[in-house]
């Protein structure tokens, strides 16, 4: 390959440590069998550009990589080159405008730690390390998200690297086609978002989590009763369901029943809190912990406990609107399959809004069912990998589709974007990358 001079690091496959240092990119420590032929870490604007326009002159595809989080590796391709984009980490937050600006690797929960020291939030995702560029691409399922939206619809502006290695920006005026596409493109999006602008809120006066435990016996009672209740739940709750084989990280099999709530007056904090306090099952849960303000940085601790580091993943998701009444019989199933912990099943109470705004992001459903499987040893690779996989193939039937956040195209294709949108989305690619520079998803659904 030409030789490609930048101020960042570049590496090919001749480089002792290449392969290593690809891998680090990685979340997942699952095994792949791909590499690309050239990474590259930009320090520089310039540098971004002179990438764009070499990959074009030798013909080469791109991906990009802000923090890693993709479970299936999406940003590692054959034959590619790979754009890692760890140095543009910084963020400014204008406390006047009530605006922020961040750049893809900056960690969202680096950013809403920030923000909250000022009494404003952002809907940052639930877990540390993941970096907003890849998270806002795809959407952004976050902290107090069922009030505020997608993550994405608070994202004002972008600052985008073209398949012409020329910066633009894009907003709901200028390049509206790309401010469109972003907004749920996700490792599918075909330009190199340099820096996002967002808008920021006030803190909410009242955050923090209530949770009800209930041992694995009572699965049937448990998902009934989420599924009755979901539709009243308050938005300013965040209620999920989180089933594994050792519940609070000590305990048995189990489901951890959570309430993430976001209020920002007492009555509201009241009213969130009420489904829990009457709920039918109460006597029937062994921990009751009723609400209390943990902080951010505890709450992110929380959710840790259940995505550590160091462990291989197969993850697999679906939205369904279907009766309670077809889904438990799988979700026995599937419980008595469990993994050893941390792998673990997760419902997700969504009741989706009305959107209000116009974005690529279009597939979401009632309820949200996502399997992440979870092992230490690439042995057991063969045991678990098709865990999480295997059930959603069997459940298919029952789907409206998928989230790109815990997607898994390399292995089971299936509808992540509306027909239309999909449409819309191949019509503004052919307009901006029409030779094909960026990597799309590994399959189309």
């Amino acid at each position: 390959m030409t030789d490609l001079k930048i101020q960042g690091a570049v590496l090919t496959p001749a480089d002792a440590g290449f392969k290593a240092a690809v891998l680090k990119t990685l979340f997942n420590q699952r095994a792949i069998d791909r590499l690309p032929d050239m990474m590259a870490t930009p320090e520089t604007l310039d540098d971004i550009k002179s990438i764009v326009r070499y990959a074009r002159a030798v013909g080469k595809k791109v991906s990009v990589c802000s923090g890693g989080h993709s479970w299936s590796a999406n940003h590692v391709r054959n034959g590619s080159i790979l754009i890692n984009m760890a140095r543009f980490n910084q963020f400014q937050v204008d406390r006047e405008k009530m605006t922020a600006w961040a750049g893809p690797a900056a960690g969202g929960s680096v950013l809403l730690s920030a923000l909250m020291k000022q009494n404003l939030f952002f809907p940052a995702g639930h877990c540390k390390g993941v970096c907003i560029g890849g998270y806002l691409l795809q959407g952004g399922f976050a902290w107090n998200g069922r009030k505020l939206g997608m993550a994405c619809e608070s994202v004002i502006g972008y600052d985008i690297v073209t398949a012409d290695g020329e910066l633009v920006h894009a907003d709901e005026k200028e390049n509206s086609d790309l401010f469109w596409a972003a907004k749920g493109a996700g490792g599918g999006f075909f330009g190199i978002v340099v820096r996002f602008y967002l808008r920021v809120y006030p803190k909410p006066k009242y955050a923090g989590m209530a949770m009800h435990v209930f041992d694995i016996k009572h699965l049937e009672d448990v998902f009934s009763w989420a599924y009755e209740v979901g539709p009243s739940i308050p938005d300013s709750v965040e209620f999920q369901m989180l089933t594994s084989k050792k519940t609070l990280l000590f305990c048995g099999p189990g489901i951890e029943a959570a309430a993430p709530v976001f209020a920002d007056t007492k009555d509201e904090l009241y009213e969130a809190t009420e489904f829990l306090r009457n709920s039918p099952i109460r006597k029937k849960a062994f921990f009751k912990m009723p609400f209390f303000q943990p902080g951010i940085d505890m709450m992110y601790r929380f959710a840790m406990t259940h995505y550590p580091y160091d462990h291989c993943w197969g993850v697999d998701n679906m939205w369904t609107h279907a009766p309670v009444s077809e889904l438990i019989p799988y979700l026995k199933q599937i419980a008595d399959t469990l993994p050893p912990s941390p792998a673990h099943i997760l419902w997700l109470n969504w009741q989706p809004p009305v959107r209000k705004t116009d974005m690529a992001f279009s597939v979401e459903d009632k309820i949200y069912i996502a399997l992440y499987g979870a092992w230490k040893s690439q042995a057991d690779t063969e045991r678990y990998g098709n865990w999480a996989t295997g059930w959603m193939r069997q459940m298919e039937h029952l789907a409206t589709g998928i989230q790109l956040a815990d997607e898994n195209l390399h292995n089971r294709p299936a509808r992540f974007l509306s027909e239309s949108n999909m449409t819309r989305m191949d019509e503004v690619r052919a307009g901006r990358d029409a030779a094909g520079l960026f990597n799309e998803w590994h399959s189309r659904g």
